[in-house]
């Protein structure tokens, strides 16, 4: 099985040089690529490729770093709020819909013994 943070401290290597390296030829890049909104993304995005989309926490850390984003970008539109409370709402059917499929196949488990 292959080490998994090789590739994340790969990609986290290369993303840094590639950023360096553009500062260092003058070429600037918009402040939203270099801003705490795109980390939370990044980090949430990592989780997710590294847990091959199927991690809960990674969609809630990439979920919010892109309601961050969009708060940037239109400030006065109360992205935030809505944005979160977007978030738990997903989330909350998410689980409740987790656990009524795990009610089912108990049920179903039970049926069949």
């Amino acid at each position: 099985m292959k080490n998994k943070s090789y590739l994340v401290g790969g990609l986290i290597l290369i993303t840094i040089g590639l950023l360096w390296m553009l500062h260092a030829l003058n070429i600037h890049l918009p402040d939203i690529l270099l801003s705490f909104p795109s980390l939370v993304t990044m980090i949430g995005l990592l989780i997710l490729v590294q847990a091959k989309f199927k991690s809960e926490l990674g969609w809630i850390i990439f979920g919010f770093g892109n309601v961050l984003l969009l708060n940037r970008l239109m400030p006065h539109q109360n992205i935030l709020q809505i944005g979160v409370a977007g978030i738990l709402i997903v989330l909350g059917i998410y689980y409740l819909l987790r656990y009524f499929r795990q009610q089912d196949s108990i049920k179903t488990n039970d049926t069949n013994q």
